[in-house]
Parts: structure tokens; sequence; C-alpha cells
């Protein structure tokens, strides 16, 4: 009988580690099914951030690229007004007739200028001595002149149309265009007065 009994006993062991072996698979497996769905969510949702930034800086990109566009045809225009400008200004130079005695009195005036200039340096005096300069058509001063009043103040548009008026009165028409698409670039677009 006492076999009996031990034998029982290690059934009942047997059926219990068994039973508890069942749950214990069970949670196991509920456990790596959850995992598994964990990871799969953290994968799905990384592929959906890189696609939402992706599509966002696409959207971005587009902007960008049709502002560049605009500016570019804004910058287009401008240049085809501008050159307009300076064949008009040439066209009027042609057309005038400084006689002698203007030029005279514009040299003493330039003199004067010229010493107000160096005893006190400005952006204006420098201006218009490169004007005065422009209308005797001495063009090599006056695109000295105009590079002093750039150094002054870089920003101001008036001494790159002077400087760019110039160069084209001598004929370099390659060098007038190439000041002022610098200017564009780094200023963006020149104002026109009137125009």
């Amino acid at each position: 009988m006492q076999e009996r009994i031990k034998e029982l006993e290690l059934r009942y062991k047997y059926f219990l580690l068994k039973k508890y072996l069942k749950y214990l698979l069970l949670i196991i497996l509920i456990s790596v099914i959850a995992f598994c769905f964990f990871v799969l969510m953290q994968k799905y949702n990384k592929q959906k951030n890189i696609y939402l930034q992706a599509i966002e800086h696409k959207k971005h990109l587009e902007q960008k690229i049709l502002q560049a566009q605009i500016l570019q045809e804004k910058n287009k225009i401008f240049r085809e007004k501008l050159y307009k400008e300076l064949e008009e200004v040439k066209a009027v130079q042609e057309n005038t007739y400084i006689s002698k005695i203007e030029i005279d009195s514009k040299i003493l005036n330039i003199s004067d200028l010229k010493k107000s200039f160096y005893q006190n340096p400005s952006y204006e005096k420098a201006l218009n001595l490169a004007k005065k300069y422009f209308d005797i058509k001495a063009y090599q001063k006056t695109i000295f002149w105009a590079l002093k009043a750039n150094e002054l103040d870089r920003q101001k548009q008036d001494s790159w149309l002077i400087f760019a008026q110039a160069k084209r009165a001598l004929g370099e028409e390659k060098e007038a265009q190439s000041a002022l698409d610098a200017y564009i670039n780094y200023y963006g677009l020149m104002e026109l007065d009137g125009k």
C-alpha cells in the first residue's frame, strides 16, 4: 500500500507539473506574441514618422524651389528693365552736347568736390564726383569714383548703376552686366526710382 501511495503522489506531482508547464508555455507564448507585436508596432511607427518627415521635407523643398523660380523670374524682369534704362541713358548721353564752357565749369566744380571728399569722405560726395565725371564722359574716372562710393556703402544701388553705365559706355557690356548681376545676387532686387 505504501508503494501505491508513493506512486499516486508521483502521478499527482507529474500531473501538477504538466498543468503548470502548460500555463507557463501559454504565458511564454503570449509574451512572445506581445513582444513581436510591440516590435512590429515600433517599426511601423518609425517608418510612418520617416515617411511623414520625408513628405514634409518634400513640401518644404517644393516651396523653396517655387520661391527660387519666382525670384529668378523677378530678377530676369528687373534685369531687362535695368538694361532698358541703361540703353535710354546711353541714348540720351549720345544725343547731348556739352559745350567747352560747361566742361570747364564742371572741372572747377569737380576739384572743389574732390577737396571736400578728401577732407570728409562720404558716399554722397563720391557718388557726385562719379556723376560729374560721367557727365563729361570721363568714364575711367567715373568708374574710380563709383568704386570709392561703393567702398563706403555697398548696399546703395546708385554706385552700382553708375559703375555699370560707365562700363557700358566704354563698351564693356559683360562687365557691366556682371556688376549688376553681382548686386542682385548679394543684395536682392534694385529699386528703380519712378520705374
